[in-house]
């Protein structure tokens, strides 16, 4: 059976220890491996390092796509895969040892589910301000090992490629430029029926990039988290359940924005985590009220 790699790029240096992170995967008896990279440089960028691993035993099948989305982007490395399996991992992650894709493998087969979502730890540099490591305000929330689950990123995921070519999901290009298309991607093949669970102990890891660790940044990040969760969630609600949503989102704003202003006087290590709770929750309420018409843009703008 045939694992394809579906990675997106655009002029990150990390790209080769992602590669050669991935090339080292020693897969169970029965599997096989491919590498589709699809760079988003105009300049093509990423091809120097991809064809680098062409003699290597695992194929890295290098693709350019130069339009500013990065929904249509990652539809890209789907349609260029062959694979039974399709697992995702960011070019600016690395995978934590050879096992990571086979720990993948083990429990989607196990658990007879469509997917897995494994575990990110992330780094900071050494310039990273303190209140940021101390906040660990970059960190992924981690499960249960085994725990089903209704969405995931695509930072690390492994997925049954027959709800692409067979059934026809995409990445929406509406969360192209925010992010968020990996949510909205796998909760709505949890909605058509789609099961998932959570891998511990597949893991891979990256260092937070230093252009990101600033206030406007993250809370940028927050203001789109809550953007996202009311189109891929919240909106599809209606009835008793869109106003209880409400009413949560409200209890929220409130709950955290008195947290927010009790621990001010402590300092951004102590009163930042609440405070970005707070715009999230915000955001939610302003997006139900007025609409997207204010979307943050994370990406395709450089």
């Amino acid at each position: 059976m045939l694992v394809s790699i579906c990675m997106c790029t655009y002029k990150r240096a990390t790209l080769e220890k992602t590669l050669k992170s991935i090339v080292a995967q020693d897969l169970p008896q029965g599997f096989t491996l491919e590498v589709v990279v699809v760079d988003n440089d105009v300049e093509e960028s990423g091809r120097a390092v991809c064809e680098k691993y062409q003699s290597q035993d695992v194929p890295v099948r290098y693709f350019a796509n130069s339009i500013r989305n990065l929904a249509e982007v990652r539809n890209s490395t789907m349609e260029n895969a062959n694979g039974d399996l399709l697992a995702f991992i960011d070019d600016d992650e690395w995978a934590s040892d050879n096992q990571w894709l086979s720990r993948m493998i083990t429990t989607l087969e196990k658990h007879e589910v469509d997917g897995v979502f494994g575990k990110v730890i992330v780094h900071y540099p050494d310039s990273a301000p303190e209140w940021i490591v101390a906040g660990d305000l970059f960190g992924k929330d981690s499960h249960a090992h085994g725990s089903s689950q209704k969405k995931g990123a695509t930072s690390n995921a492994l997925l049954k490629a027959h709800w692409v070519k067979e059934k026809g999901f995409r990445f929406d290009p509406f969360f192209g430029k925010s992010g968020g298309e990996d949510t909205d991607f796998f909760h709505r093949i949890y909605k058509a029926g789609g099961r998932y669970v959570y891998d511990a102990h597949a893991v891979v890891e990256e260092t937070v990039e230093t252009d990101r660790l600033n206030l406007d940044y993250i809370r940028k990040q927050n203001i789109r988290i809550g953007q996202t969760h009311h189109s891929y969630l919240w909106s599809k609600q209606s009835g008793i359940a869109y106003i209880k949503t409400g009413l949560f989102v409200l209890a929220q704003i409130a709950g955290y924005g008195v947290l927010t202003l009790l621990h001010i006087p402590l300092g951004k290590k102590r009163y930042v985590r609440w405070y970005l709770l707070f715009v999230r929750n915000v955001e939610k309420l302003k997006t139900a009220i007025a609409g997207n018409r204010n979307t943050v843009e994370l990406y395709g703008n450089k």
